[in-house]
């Protein structure tokens, strides 16, 4: 009689941690469709145009959940602005991080600057409206300015270090400056080429690679560059 009690109370337990997890699986598949919408939404009508009823009516989702998970509006925009990673699937060209990926340096700083343009294409539409409310909104700012600290200044000084240790990059380089460096440009290319000067394709990538060959060049360290003279 102990041992079926027992089991009866395994199974509810059991029972307990699964309903947990479907809910945990539930809300983040409804967060993701709700930011997914608030997308269309902003890119459709912009900032000041879109309201939580239409983002919710695209998403198939409850208003209320909108107030629940993100607060408000501009709730929704920050989690878009430092959630994108989450929010969209994990991209299929993205260099796994292994010791051939960091053989070649102009070759990778042409991937990275390539990968992040990729992005800022993708999300044209909403980032004229987020870099609109930039301008307007201090708040805002202060998120991408965090989202900048935080993850993009760290990630590029991730890819730089891997071939500071290998001897690639000069010991004496700062390259939390070459990384702040790397996303003005990536900006420059990714944002207002793309999205605001309409350059064409070849032209960007023509950019890209020019860029990688310089910062290639001016990292190298000293006894490289004295070979080459």
């Amino acid at each position: 009689m102990k041992s079926l009690k027992s089991k009866v109370n395994v199974r509810t337990k059991d029972n307990v941690i699964s309903e947990a997890m479907i809910r945990k699986r539930d809300r983040a598949a409804t967060e993701t469709a709700i930011l997914l919408a608030a997308i269309q939404v902003f890119a459709k009508k912009g900032y000041d145009g879109a309201n939580t009823k239409d983002i919710a009516k695209v998403a198939n989702a409850n208003e209320a959940l909108i107030f629940r998970y993100f607060g408000n509006k501009k709730g929704l925009l920050e989690a878009i602005l430092t959630r994108s990673e989450e929010i969209k699937k994990e991209n299929s060209s993205r260099i796994s991080k292994n010791s051939e990926s960091y053989i070649d340096i102009e070759a990778s700083l042409q991937r990275m600057i390539s990968r992040k343009c990729k992005d800022f294409k993708e999300a044209e539409d909403f980032m004229k409206v987020a870099v609109s409310q930039v301008i307007l909104d201090s708040e805002v700012s202060r998120i991408i300015q965090r989202k900048i600290y935080t993850k993009i200044i760290p990630e590029f000084m991730g890819e730089l270090e891997e071939f500071k240790k290998m001897g690639k990059i000069d010991s004496k380089a700062d390259l939390k400056s070459v990384a702040y460096a790397i996303s003005s440009l990536t900006f420059a290319l990714g944002f207002m080429g793309q999205c605001v000067y309409k350059m064409p394709p070849t032209e960007i990538q023509a950019a890209i690679k020019e860029t990688a060959r310089i910062f290639r060049k001016g990292l190298e360290p000293e006894s490289v560059k004295k070979r080459s003279k």
